[in-house]
């Protein structure tokens, strides 16, 4: 409340009262302009973080109630354990929170301490002790993975060790630049690193606090940047899906490489999988979302390119000819969507664009599904011829190549040897009929 109303707390009667409402006894009003005004029974209900280094800089939060009413209540009166802990005037909260930095602690023995806060004095009234213990730990770590990236960086690498989420604040160099952190847990920390100086082997740093982590073992290895040398083939239909071979050099310093292709407002992506430092294997983006059209000659994309970690030189690949060309066009299977066959006859798909105009001996590869069987395919420039094993009843017709897929409609086969009950009933009442005949022809002979 406001220091002029002189709302303060009435001690007897435990409620907020004005002071003229209160027993008169000074000692029994309390108010921030009292100096001699504390609260009673301290109570620690929280700290955070509940772990860190020996060689001390955690700044300790704790949160509570009855933490002193002023900062200099409780100034001198912070410890975990036997070790001081500094509290820190701008991040404390009256009565309910205080941030102090734990000194260093190396010669200090114990792992685990309670947390104590005293009020001004430590007599019982105003002393409270944490439930729980802060744990000094001994953080370390043992690997770096994966070992290797290109020399500009950008890779995402997990440092592996233990303890490694102790303390309040941390940071990692590769060398003499950070590392951008992003995430860490006990065992691990995750960062993206900068772009080195020179390729070969350099030191990995990491700093929790005070405590400064070295392993002369762990090195973090820059190699050359990766390079595009061709693309195989080099050429798409609009909606991507075309899987594509890559060659250069450095290829597997990336772990997750991707394609990436734009045309007109159209921009996508593919993931690509490493085979070695020379090959990988990349599906073709799609781009058929574009306002611009695509002749049956083929149009090359605005961009083309790789997002390889941080490497800016393989962002647009100008060395190659790749274009892209329409998608097929299929007709519907009716006017109705559905069409009636007999297992023996092979269902037609008809349309255009079926084979790209693309130089080279690639070819698109169709797979057809009746249903969820897929059919037997003779293909030509106008038409799909499709087989299919005995089927009956009514099965979806689905055409996929690459990242198209369409369905012309539906398929409704009818069995050879299925009669119809109208068929049955009138083949039985004229063998039936045929019989009676005979039957008055012999009795008059």
């Amino acid at each position: 409340a406001d220091p002029r109303f002189e709302c303060g707390w009435c001690v007897q009667e435990k409620k907020c009262s004005l002071r003229q409402h209160c027993p008169i006894h000074e000692s029994s009003w309390m108010h921030a302009s009292a100096g001699n005004s504390r609260c009673t029974h301290p109570k620690i209900t929280k700290l955070l973080p509940e772990t860190g280094p020996r060689q001390g800089g955690t700044r300790l939060t704790i949160i509570g109630e009855n933490l002193g009413l002023q900062f200099r209540d409780i100034q001198s009166g912070v410890r975990v354990g036997k070790v001081v802990c500094y509290p820190i005037e701008e991040e404390y909260i009256s009565a309910e929170q205080i941030v102090c930095q734990i000194s260093d602690a190396t010669g200090y023995r114990v792992q685990e301490a309670n947390v104590e806060v005293c009020v001004r004095d430590c007599s019982l009234d105003y002393r409270a002790i944490s439930p729980k213990t802060f744990t000094f730990v001994t953080p370390y770590f043992s690997r770096v993975n994966p070992p290797r990236g290109p020399v500009s960086g950008g890779t995402r690498i997990t440092i592996e060790g233990n303890h490694l989420n102790a303390g309040s604040a941390v940071s990692v160099n590769i060398g003499l630049h950070p590392c951008r952190f992003e995430r860490r847990s006990t065992r691990e920390i995750v960062c993206v690193t900068p772009s080195g100086q020179n390729p070969g082997g350099t030191p990995v740093m990491v700093d929790i606090n005070w405590a400064e982590l070295r392993n002369p073992e762990v090195k973090f290895n820059y190699t050359e940047d990766p390079t595009i040398l061709k693309i195989d083939p080099e050429w798409s239909i609009a909606s991507g899906g075309t899987p594509l071979t890559i060659t250069g050099t450095n290829l597997a310093t990336i772990k997750e490489p991707k394609i990436r292709a734009k045309y007109g407002s159209a921009e996508s992506f593919d993931n690509c999988t490493v085979h070695n430092d020379s090959t990988m294997v990349c599906f073709a983006p799609s781009v058929a979302e574009s306002e611009k059209s695509f002749s049956d000659s083929g149009d090359r994309p605005d961009e083309i390119g790789f997002i390889m970690d941080n490497v800016q030189s393989v962002l647009i690949v100008n060395e190659t000819v790749f274009s892209y060309y329409p998608d097929p066009v299929f007709e519907p299977l009716s006017t109705s969507g559905i069409l009636e066959l007999k297992p023996s006859s092979p269902l037609i798909l008809k349309g255009r664009n079926l084979i790209p105009s693309a130089p080279g001996n690639s070819r698109l590869n169709y797979t057809v599904f009746i249903g969820e069987t897929p059919c037997v395919l003779t293909l030509s420039e106008t038409q799909l011829l499709c087989e299919w094993p005995n089927l009956t009843g009514q099965h979806k017709v689905t055409i996929k190549v690459g990242g198209f897929e369409y369905s012309p409609g539906t398929l409704q086969i009818y069995s050879d040897s299925l009669l119809t009950l109208p068929a049955i009933i009138g083949i039985g009442g004229g063998g039936g009929l045929l019989l009676l005949i005979i039957i008055i022809v012999l009795i008059a002979y």
